[in-house]
């Protein structure tokens, strides 16, 4: 896993939450949480959690470690999952554990959720896209199969007023859902036999929706 998997949240009265989501569902950074939360050691404070579930016969996983490739290199970090995140929630004794939890209630786990759901849809159809770009280039020339792809990326992120080249793991999730509706309407666009041209006046009129 790298930086541009995580998905950062940042609220100013709690602080930084970077996340993502594992097999469906939503995984933390450890250390970001315990740091909102006050709580100075990460390990210790993670693992009395797993004793104290366990002594109450709660049975099943919340934490884990993964490698993160950063910057700086590869490290090893703990995460947890959603009920890690709440367990250790429950062992804070700051004021502002409270507005913590609202906030990754109300706010966080919503986002990562629908975040999450469209960037695993967006890889689905930019698959089944690239597939229709190659097959409307077979016969062209080997420099307009070259730059097909970027073309419509480019048509797709200048329609929602994006940079022609954007890093989409920095993207909300309603953005996501715009880019990928209107890849997928390109792609639909391009199994119909649509060229270029027709696509791009299509794809305009949609400018500002």
């Amino acid at each position: 896993m790298t930086d541009k998997d995580l998905i950062t949240f940042t609220n100013k009265d709690v602080g930084e939450l970077r996340g993502f989501i594992k097999d469906g569902e939503p995984w933390f950074l450890a250390g970001n949480v315990c740091r909102a939360l006050g709580i100075k050691d990460t390990s210790r404070a993670v693992q009395q959690t797993k004793e104290r579930l366990k002594i109450a016969g709660v049975k099943g996983t919340i934490s884990s470690s993964t490698l993160l490739e950063t910057n700086g290199g590869k490290q090893t970090v703990l995460i947890i999952n959603e009920q890690g995140l709440y367990e250790l929630i429950f062992q804070s004794r700051k004021q502002k554990a409270i507005k913590f939890r609202a906030w990754v209630t109300g706010e966080v786990l919503p986002s990562i959720r629908k975040t999450g759901q469209y960037r695993m849809e967006g890889k689905l159809i930019r698959r089944s896209l690239t597939d229709n770009i190659k097959k409307s280039v077979e016969d062209k020339s080997d420099n307009t199969k070259k730059f097909a792809y970027s073309n419509y990326s480019r048509l797709v992120n200048k329609s929602l007023g994006l940079e022609n080249k954007v890093n989409r793991d920095l993207l909300d999730a309603d953005v996501l859902e715009k880019i990928a509706h209107r890849e997928n309407l390109v792609s639909a666009l391009l199994a119909e036999g649509k060229e270029y041209i027709e696509i791009k006046n299509i794809i305009d009129d949609l400018k500002g929706e």
